[in-house]
């Protein structure tokens, strides 16, 4: 009988390092491995490794583990407070979570109310009105490691999700934090500002599947000069996100959406700044030779060169060298394919990326607008109307900056045709070589573009640094953290004339308002808090609709933690579980001792508490042998030894 009823050892895998954590796939034969280096492995049940993720910090620890329901996604809590959601795929991340202190338990559940179809009270309809964005090359710059370019739209896997699946994470500060599909922040919850009850340490903690209740394993110290941990089980009542989880689904789901395009957004940006540098790095890499020669020999400038070789015809000594045997003509044709390609590249940034990603994020900002509009379903979640419209200006103001930047480009880059192609004119002349007819002539109009080139683009004066001077502030300014020193005139645009002769026009909120004095960066910083204080009040409110419901001392222990580094992992061990019948229960199984463990307990509440309170039953079991037990003392065999399982039921609380 013993042999029949015993587990049975079926293999051994050997590992380099220490193991921490260990979590099963939910829905395939996968086991995420976390070791005391902070790193996490995915094995297959061969042993076979899928991939490895490092820590995103020296001196990173794993603290919790936990999979989306789906098995697609994995989420991992770092000691820092950093919580990373992996591709089970490739280990791709595909976002980033910050929580305060240090993750300390994390559970990913999933709803049981999915919606009957045709019953959603939204529908994503974006995919028939918004052109797919399009991905972004290489050749413009370097991609974020981590950042997929192979489904812009779906970068945080949300495409197939039915149900509504939330993040649970608990810190040891005592705060816990819940997110939609581990992205959008539904909830928050700090046990300092609720009365009756215990903070502490949050070591275990679960959503029922119906929503309706939130319980939590608090880890309390005894005495503040003692190792004795009391352990209670805190309930808390979540009807209001019980009774709107639709809007909560369709709300995480704009959400994504909305985060997706803002990385998505600051991505283009950094390869815009790389374009940027790459351009005052070509023009350095040439001229800083000829401007070094010139701050040591005090004759002058670099612009003042050029310039006097613009209006006289007569080049200075060092130019005419620098032209005819440092740039020459085929240096100075490849240095102008060069930098028209770095322009090329943020124009093209502007144009089809910039713009498309600022479209769709006004899409999806005005859809919530839409929802905010409609407070009988979103109200109560504290949704605001105002706030959202503030987040929609804000996406118009910064497509407005997208397209004056635009315009900023066109001009820079006529002049700096302009300028190269007086250059080639000089150096072939110089040369005494053969003109082109089309290039011989100069117009009133490209002598300006070259003066604007030589005004805008060269310093007045050298520094000891011994660099060329060249700068590019007119494009440059745009991707700054400070406001424009050259804003682009608009006093000649019909259209703002007639705005600003209307007080009405003025304060339309339909239209979008210019930021004339800020910079494109400034502007998408501000874009981003508004989307931030807009999207975040959902949280407070459900927050703050979590209300206690009970506090249950469960036992006492000693942290062995602190004692014997050998007995770490040797804790008291939680597990929860629902069951959906007629009336809805949520179950927390654990150990009251350090394994291993005689006794096992289960405690069983109400999703839905009553008038009276939630009734809490607690069973004990304890598990030992019928018969028998010292083989030395009886001689017998293990076969006569009936394994039984003695069940005391007792009612422990009814809590009120």
């Amino acid at each position: 009988m013993s042999s029949q009823c015993s587990f049975r050892q079926t293999d051994e895998k050997h590992v380099t390092t220490e193991v921490e954590l260990m979590e099963w796939s939910p829905k395939m034969d996968l086991l995420a491995v976390a070791n005391i280096q902070g790193e996490v492995l995915l094995h297959r049940l061969s042993w076979q490794r899928v991939w490895s993720l490092p820590p995103p910090t020296e001196n990173s620890k794993v603290k919790a583990i936990a999979w989306r329901t789906d098995g697609k996604v994995l989420a991992v809590g770092y000691i820092s407070g950093e919580v990373l959601l992996c591709n089970v795929e490739n280990a791709a991340i595909l976002h980033t979570l910050h929580v305060q202190g240090e993750v300390c338990s994390m559970q990913w559940m999933c709803d049981s109310m999915a919606p009957a179809a045709g019953k959603k009270c939204y529908k994503d309809r974006s995919a028939e009105y918004l052109p797919k964005i399009p991905t972004l090359s290489k050749s413009y710059g370097s991609l974020s490691k981590g950042h997929s370019e192979e489904n812009v739209e779906d970068m945080k896997k949300l495409a197939d999700q039915i149900g509504l699946n939330i993040l649970l994470i608990g810190n040891n500060d005592s705060i816990v934090k819940l997110f939609a599909y581990g992205i959008f922040p539904v909830g928050a919850v700090n046990l300092k500002q609720h009365k009756n009850t215990k903070a502490g340490r949050i070591i275990s903690l679960s959503l029922s599947e119906d929503l309706h209740l939130l319980s939590l394993i608090v880890q309390s110290p005894k005495m503040e000069d003692q190792q004795d941990q009391d352990v209670y089980l805190l309930s808390f009542e979540s009807t209001l996100l019980a009774s709107r989880y639709e809007e909560v689904q369709a709300l995480a789901f704009k959400y994504g959406h909305v985060v997706t395009l803002l990385e998505h957004l600051r991505v283009i940006i950094k390869q815009m700044s790389e374009a940027w540098e790459d351009i005052l790095l070509e023009m350095d890499s040439k001229l800083v030779k000829f401007a070094e020669e010139k701050y040591m020999l005090g004759t002058g400038t670099v612009s003042n060169d050029f310039l006097e070789l613009l209006l006289f015809g007569t080049p200075s000594d060092e130019l005419q060298s620098f032209l005819l045997h440092d740039l020459t003509e085929k240096g100075l044709k490849k240095l102008g394919h060069s930098i028209e390609t770095s322009y090329s590249n943020i124009q093209k940034l502007v144009l089809k990326h910039l713009q498309s990603v600022t479209q769709a994020l006004i899409y999806h900002l005005n859809e919530i607008a839409g929802m905010a509009s409609w407070y009988d379903r979103f109200g109560l979640l504290g949704l605001s109307s105002p706030s959202v419209q503030e987040a929609v200006q804000m996406a118009g103001a910064f497509m407005l900056k997208a397209v004056e930047l635009q315009q900023v480009i066109d001009g820079s880059m006529k002049n700096f045709k302009a300028f190269f192609r007086w250059l080639y004119v000089v150096i072939q002349r110089l040369s005494q070589e053969a003109i082109p007819a089309e290039l011989s002539k100069m117009t009133q109009q490209d002598l300006n573009f070259v003066t604007d080139f030589l005004k805008e683009y060269f310093t007045e004066e050298m520094d000891g640094s011994c660099k060329s001077g060249f700068k590019l502030e007119k494009v440059g300014q745009y991707l700054k953290h400070e406001e424009l020193q050259e804003p682009l005139p608009n006093t000649d645009n019909p259209w703002l004339k007639f705005v600003n002769s209307s007080q009405l026009l003025q304060e339309s909120p339909v239209l979008f308002k210019p930021q004339v004095r800020q910079s494109l960066v400034q502007v998408e910083d501000n874009l981003r808090t508004a989307i931030n204080v807009a999207l975040t009040k959902p949280s407070s409110a459900i927050g703050q609709s979590l209300q206690c419901s009970g506090s249950s001392y469960l036992f006492t222990y000693q942290n062995m933690e602190e004692k014997e580094e050998k007995n770490k992992l040797l804790k008291p061990k939680f597990t929860h579980f629902t069951v959906c019948n007629q009336q809805a229960y949520q179950y927390v199984v654990f150990t009251a001792s350090c394994s291993p463990s005689d006794y096992l307990y289960l405690v069983r509440q109400k999703t839905h508490a009553g008038s009276d309170g939630a009734d809490i039953s607690v069973v004990k079991l304890k598990f030992g042998c019928l018969g028998t037990t010292n083989r030395e003392e009886s001689g017998r065999d293990d076969r006569y030894c009936i394994p039984s399982y003695h069940i005391c039921f007792v009612m422990l609380y009814t809590l009120c």
